[in-house]
């Protein structure tokens, strides 16, 4: 039998607690739920044109370029009739995603609102008739560690986006898509209606562009609609704009994809420190006699 001292049992137990508190404090993700596609119910199905989106949400919107907000053009996005989208040079709606468009927006003559039309104020990406939309998702990051603290894992979401006129995305900025967020973005386009360029959010490596946490995350997209004018413009017409994003759950964790590595990674530490404790309960009579 093998006979393991008081001290060497003591260290095994130590090690194990530990390696526990390690695993808490590094704030493992195990899974990442609730990242839709534009135009998608809540359960992932196509929604009509004109229904209001049930997962992406207009957090801000202004139509002076951020000196005031319009509450006029807030609420829950809805989708924009596919005829609108067919023929407009916008990059066109796939068999998962469409594009959306902020609440109030009309058709071209500024009438019948919510119905389908994707014109919105907006001339020019500064000044007083600048368009300003903030798209919000909220997303769930699983895991170990407590609510809100910053998530160790290398984490990659990648997606592919377009938006009319330009877009800039940011993950979990002040606010939460609130007020226009500063700083860098994540990533951003210009002339964005026709763009097909897939891009990452992700905390490591060399682009390392995002911070996740452990609970809600929000994903945030500035949507300018500049009729495509630089600088001040002084047209206040009405002009096509909206945001389309799919293949949002393209996602890993520390490269795994999303959700696999959730049935394994939280089991590791666990199944390590009991089969630690198995071996030192073992007994004679759970051994077979020498021949």
């Amino acid at each position: 039998m093998l006979r393991i001292s008081p001290l060497v049992r003591l260290a095994l137990v130590l090690l194990c607690a530990g390696a526990g508190a390690a695993a808490v404090r590094a704030q493992t993700a195990t899974g990442i739920s609730q990242l839709f596609y534009t135009g998608q119910t809540s359960t992932g199905a196509l929604q009509g044109a004109g229904d209001p989106d049930a997962n992406w949400t207009v957090t801000y919107a202004s139509t002076d370029g951020g000196a005031h907000a319009n509450t006029a053009y807030e609420g829950s996005a809805y989708v924009i009739n596919p005829s609108q989208v067919s023929g407009s040079g916008y990059t066109p709606n796939t068999t998962q995603a469409q594009w959306i468009t902020a609440p109030g927006a009309t058709n071209s003559s500024g009438t019948s609102p919510n119905t389908g039309g994707d014109f919105l104020p907006g001339n020019g990406n500064t000044g007083a008739n600048e368009g300003v939309y903030i798209y919000t998702l909220a997303f769930t990051i699983s895991g170990t560690g407590g609510v809100g603290t910053t998530v160790a894992s290398q984490i990659q979401i990648t997606m592919t986006m377009a938006a009319d006129d330009q877009y800039s995305i940011y993950v979990n900025p002040a606010g939460n898509g609130r007020t226009i967020p500063t700083g860098t973005a994540a990533a951003s386009q210009t002339s964005a209606w026709s763009n097909t360029t897939q891009i990452a959010l992700q905390n490591y490596g060399t682009s390392n562009n995002s911070t996740f946490h452990i609970g809600v995350n929000y994903i945030v997209v500035v949507v300018d609609n500049t009729n495509s004018a630089t600088g001040v413009s002084s047209s206040t017409a009405l002009n096509a704009s909206g945001l389309l994003v799919y293949q949002t759950s393209a996602a890993t964790i520390d490269g795994h994809p999303v959700p696999e590595v959730a049935t394994w990674l939280p089991m590791a530490g666990a199944v390590a420190c009991y089969g630690i404790f198995l071996a030192r309960r073992r007994s004679p009579a759970s051994r077979s006699a020498p021949v």
